[in-house]
């Protein structure tokens, strides 16, 4: 068995391969697919539970993992929130947490962010400079509320991290520059809408020493003794430094022990009657060595002497090595493999020649197409960075916690990549020619039993209708075409002969709130498809809309069913939002996405509009 290192602390290698928290790697991959982020619970609470037992505060930074799972499993941990902008504050207030528990930091805020802080009443703003404290003191003053906040000062340390990831250092983006920092500290205690509780620094990310940690709080101190402020709380930042290949990470207790006793120090040496509260903010340390990413082996080939491993992810499940060089350790997580191992480079499938998971790793010479691949430390900054470039979608995220697993956050589809799109050109503007001996046509009764037969062979096929089976009766049908033209339904038939191949049924809104909203449903028979059958019979539907004065039509479909979203889409249809696990279905539960489109020129809500 080999030690858990940069890698999730319930982590196994046995006879199966990789098992994380009791389940096995091979069949996470199997049930949720790769990418495959997986996070070992456990870990993640025994990690924030040491971080409580060593500081008097502590705020969980949202930025490394942002999910609502996440964001409420801190709250259960007795943590607080640290939001990095008004999207992670939104995130942690739909999560459920008390806007009193959240703390909005960030180098430049806006007027809306500030704005969102003072009328949530969140717990405290850490403001960046001079210029922020006036914006956020006027915002607070015209709710007639008091902001509490901590001044962010840039502490002058230099600490050994990558520059991309180094915040203290003189030149930094983040806070009041050193020497001004007395001078901010002592207007703010003085301005109206505003309470001065202490001061804030950050030195770095994936920092392992203790010492820039004693140097922020010696320097803030001396900020607070300079400003002659007594401060409530002095907040010493984040990025506490893990393992990701052979780091030594960070002593957590230790730093809290250090702190404590310096801290003890300068408040004697300052006078001040009571002690200050230690602030801690870590991300990285918390959640970042409990996830792993599993990937499948797409090819391998040697290319001018290097061998190569590309898998089915890459930069846009984990930018950090192509953003900043960043290592992880990566190791075979299915059946062992005897083979001696080789140097290998293991790259993504983007297209970008800089999309190197890992430049030099030793894998089995066997390593082929089909095997499954683990990335460790891979819980902090891969989901939060990651993007659909050329398409991918993100991973799916899971837990795992004594061998069972919750699906965090699902895999992002093509649907969802899509979500943003507004259409091009005016509704109900696509054009097809129908097939020779093929006509559209109001429904009659004398069509019911020709209709059911289509309906059915569509159900049977058990993908894209609600129900497998049929369930409306002949007489209920032929009830229902004896009224196939009205200004609240409607029923269009495409019809070969006595033959029905296609059908559209359309539905006005009963609530006098939504009378101009009208939902539909086309089929089209499995030969007939792509042949302008389902265009022509959507072409219709926007006839009768704009006949019955109906200004939006609304429908759902299924993600996979991508022939009749992209036919959907020619007319002018957006998606408006998912319902997810809406349809049970024989073979498991599906979600469903709502398009709609608005009639006219415009595929939008007008202004101010009802949609």
């Amino acid at each position: 068995m080999r030690e858990a290192g940069p890698w999730p602390a319930n982590a196994t290698w046995g006879p199966g391969g990789l098992t994380i928290a009791g389940a096995a790697a091979t069949d996470l991959a199997a049930r949720y697919g790769t990418p495959l982020i997986v996070f070992d619970e456990d870990d993640v609470r025994t990690r924030m539970r040491a971080a409580t037992a060593a500081f008097p505060r502590v705020l969980y930074a949202v930025k490394a993992f942002t999910s609502h799972a996440m964001i409420r499993l801190a709250h259960q941990e007795g943590l607080g929130l640290l939001c990095a902008s008004g999207g992670e504050v939104e995130a942690c207030l739909r999560a459920g947490i008390a806007a009193g528990e959240l703390v909005l930091h960030g180098s430049a805020k806006t007027d809306d962010e500030l704005r969102m802080a003072v009328e949530r009443r969140l717990g405290s703003v850490v403001v960046d400079g001079d210029d922020e404290l006036g914006r956020l003191a006027a915002q607070a003053v015209r709710a007639g509320v008091t902001q509490p906040i901590l001044l962010r000062v840039i502490p002058e340390v230099e600490v050994h991290t990558h520059e991309a990831i180094a915040t203290g250092h003189a030149e930094s983006m983040f806070g009041t520059p050193l020497a001004a920092a007395p001078a901010v500290a002592r207007r703010a205690a003085s301005m109206p809408g505003v309470r001065l509780d202490g001061f804030h620094a950050h030195a770095g990310s994936q920092v392992l020493d203790v010492e820039p940690y004693v140097h922020v709080l010696e320097t803030l101190a001396a900020v607070a003794a300079g400003a002659g402020v007594v401060p409530a709380v002095i907040d010493v930042g984040g990025g506490f430094g893990i393992t990701y290949r052979d780091e030594a990470p960070l002593d957590i207790a230790a730093l809290g022990t250090r702190l404590a006793t310096r801290l003890a120090e300068l408040s004697a040496a300052n006078g001040w009657q009571a002690l200050p509260v230690v602030q801690v903010e870590p991300g990285r340390a918390l959640v970042g060595p409990a996830g792993c990413t599993l990937y499948t082996v797409l090819a391998r080939k040697t290319a001018g002497g290097r061998d190569l491993v590309a898998v089915d992810g890459g930069m846009s499940d984990n930018l950090r090595p192509a953003l900043y060089g960043a290592a992880h350790e990566v190791a075979p997580a299915g059946e062992p493999n005897p083979d001696r191992t080789v140097d290998v480079t293991v790259v993504g499938r983007h297209c970008e020649s800089g999309d190197v998971l890992a430049p030099r790793t030793r894998l089995p010479g066997s390593i082929a197409s089909g095997d499954l691949l683990a990335v460790a430390a891979t819980g902090a900054y891969a989901y939060p960075l990651a993007s659909i470039y050329n398409r991918f979608g993100r991973p799916a995220v899971v837990a795992v916690r004594d061998g069972r697993t919750q699906l965090w956050l699902r895999r992002e589809d093509a649907a969802d990549m899509d979500r943003l799109e507004v259409g091009a050109g005016g509704a109900g503007r696509a054009e097809a020619a129908l097939p020779a001996g093929v006509s559209i046509r109001q429904a009659h009764p004398a069509d019911a039993r020709g209709f059911l037969a289509h309906w059915g062979s569509v159900a049977a096929e058990g993908r894209d209708l609600p129900s497998d089976r049929v369930t409306t009766s002949l007489a209920a049908t032929r009830r229902r075409f004896r009224r196939s033209w009205e200004p609240d339904t409607a029923d269009l038939l495409a019809v070969t002969g006595d033959e029905v191949i296609g059908s559209l049924g359309l539905s006005r809104e009963r609530h006098l709130a939504s009378r101009h909203v009208a939902t539909f449903a086309v089929a089209v028979s499995a030969g007939w498809r792509g042949r302008g059958v389902g265009t022509a019979l959507l072409a219709q539907a926007f006839v009768w809309a704009r006949e019955m004065r109906v200004d939006k039509l609304v429908l759902s479909v299924y993600p996979a069913n991508t022939a009749a979203i992209a036919l959907y889409r020619r007319f002018g249809f957006v998606e408006e939002g998912r319902l997810s696990r809406r349809s049970r279905k024989s073979y498991g539960d599906e979600d469903e996405i709502l398009m709609a489109a608005w009639l006219g020129a415009d595929t939008v809500a007008p202004s101010g509009g009802n949609g």
